[in-house]
């Protein structure tokens, strides 16, 4: 996964051919928080799926760290995570999984149908 924040303060999860290590994927996020402002995750990937890339478990591990490091600063910044469902069932295990990270993390998950129902979900979270 690679964060595309031309849109800036909407904030994609992409996922890409050419896998990233997690040291980019940190440096990503990094950069992502160290701007300030506050923004929104918006995704089309549902929780569960299989990814291109699997990744190791210390790679899991170093990413929990992360995330664990700094929990305050993307509580503070990030407004919550969007999910596009694109007409997909969500399986119920994957939204209480989604939910249960939301709430460890401090953030609020919303679950929408297409990118434009997903843009004004992100500005109403903005706005809160």
């Amino acid at each position: 996964m690679q964060l595309d924040d031309t849109q800036f303060p909407l904030v994609f999860l992409r996922e890409h051919s050419t896998p990233q290590t997690p040291q980019q994927a940190q440096d990503q996020l990094e950069a992502l928080l160290s701007r300030g402002q506050r923004f929104v995750l918006l995704t089309d990937r549902l929780g569960g799926e299989k990814h291109a890339h699997e990744e190791s478990h210390e790679d899991r591990k170093q990413r929990a760290l992360f995330f664990k490091q700094n929990k305050q600063r993307l509580k503070d910044l990030c407004a919550g995570m969007v999910v596009i469902s694109k007409g997909r069932a969500i399986p119920a295990a994957a939204r209480l999984a989604q939910q249960t990270l939301g709430r460890v993390l401090g953030l609020q998950f919303s679950f929408v149908v297409d990118e434009g129902e997903a843009r004004l979900e992100a500005s109403r979270l903005l706005a809160r």
